[in-house]
């Protein structure tokens, strides 16, 4: 369905003539994003910052820096150049700012592996966390999700290949009709590595990568 598309569009284009190529260069860009993943940046830009980063794209956008701003606690602020703030605990998203529809906070259920920091011995695990939005504002709105094990997986970050294991949380039912899967790669240590994260009903899944400078 994609490539016919896009092959409409390269037709379209032909035929309307070259006075007509400014009008379409921006549909053929949002195409050609539907049509690509985004590509990982490279390691030679990362290695230039001498901070803990974290690699991130909203949806079929192209992959972002964001800089790791303050330690507050158990609690790690991140910040990109646009002034988008994201706020995680162990790695998971649980506020972000600056795109409008603004997740304030969610309050993870106290059995959450994130909330315990702790994917050990996990099977099935159902949990109700609390979701707070502004803009529209929304207040602790329960989501109620299924978290389980789903498959090991060996991923690369900064030329290190990780072994992991893939958990997937999935939400069907709750007061808005949201449904959705959040995925999150644990490496050998217990730690988040990865994650596509949906923080909002109006904006597509967050996706991260986690670079953490080594210690000397």
């Amino acid at each position: 369905m994609k490539m016919q598309l896009f092959r409409s569009l390269i037709l379209i284009i032909f035929f309307q003539g070259c006075s007509s190529l400014s009008v379409y260069r921006e549909l053929f860009e949002n195409i050609s994003n539907l049509l690509t993943t985004p590509e990982d940046i490279r390691e030679e830009i990362i290695d230039k910052i001498p901070y803990d980063t974290m690699q991130v794209s909203i949806g079929r956008s192209e992959n972002t820096l964001i800089v790791l701003e303050e330690v507050i606690g158990e609690s790690f602020k991140w910040t990109s150049s646009n002034l988008v703030k994201i706020y995680t605990k162990n790695g998971f998203i649980y506020r972000l700012t600056g795109l409008g529809n603004e997740l304030e906070n969610i309050e993870l259920d106290k059995n959450h592996p994130f909330a315990e920091n702790s994917f050990q011995h996990i099977d099935l695990l159902s949990t109700t966390s609390f979701y707070t939005f502004d803009n529209p504002k929304l207040f602790r709105l329960p989501i109620k999700s299924n978290i389980y094990y789903l498959r090991d997986e060996i991923i690369e970050i900064l030329g290190r290949k990780l072994k992991t294991k893939v958990y997937k949380e999935s939400v069907e039912q709750n007061l808005i009709n949201w449904s959705f899967d959040n995925l999150y790669w644990i490496d050998e240590r217990g730690k988040l590595v990865k994650s596509v994260q949906h923080i909002s009903p109006k904006h597509p899944p967050v996706k991260t990568l986690h670079h953490i400078k080594q210690k000397a």
